[in-house]
């Protein structure tokens, strides 16, 4: 029996693929459990018409990444002016919502889980670096500079 697969199924194969599986199998178990479609003409064209709509919205996700990627570029670094003591030890600490919030001040929007500090807060003088990820697997890193007040 020819079923689509709606998920990934570990040595059977990926989400998307036509495959032939034994009857009882599909019947069941996979197509119970939605695990897969019984492959009909109707259910294979709405599928590639899913899967078209799909990479269309990945693609626009990718560009829109790409461009506010540009925009964290074109910045160069980010400046907080701190209270420190002699021995360059902030009074307090930086973390992902200031920086958040510089950026807010700025016009640009980012949430909190696409930016990752290495380090884990910050709390000395000096520069430091921030990686920004918008989606997947892109991202850029930007500078963070504090200085004392």
């Amino acid at each position: 029996m020819k079923v689509i697969l709606l998920n990934t199924i570990g040595k059977i194969g990926r989400k998307g693929k036509l495959i032939k599986v034994k009857n009882g199998y599909a019947r069941n178990y996979l197509i119970p459990t939605k695990q897969a479609l019984l492959a009909t003409k109707e259910n294979i064209e709405l599928f590639e018409k899913n899967k078209i709509f799909k990479e269309k919205e990945e693609s626009k996700k990718i560009n829109h990444s790409i461009q506010r990627i540009n925009i964290i570029k074109s910045i160069g670094a980010i400046v907080f002016f701190m209270k420190s003591s002699e021995k360059k030890k902030i009074f307090g600490s930086i973390g992902i919502k200031d920086i958040i919030s510089n950026f807010y001040h700025m016009g640009i929007l980012i949430h909190k889980h696409e930016i990752h500090l290495p380090k884990g807060l910050l709390r000395y003088l000096g520069l430091h670096q921030a990686i920004f990820t918008p989606y997947k697997n892109m991202s850029t890193t930007f500078t963070i500079s504090i200085l004392s007040k």
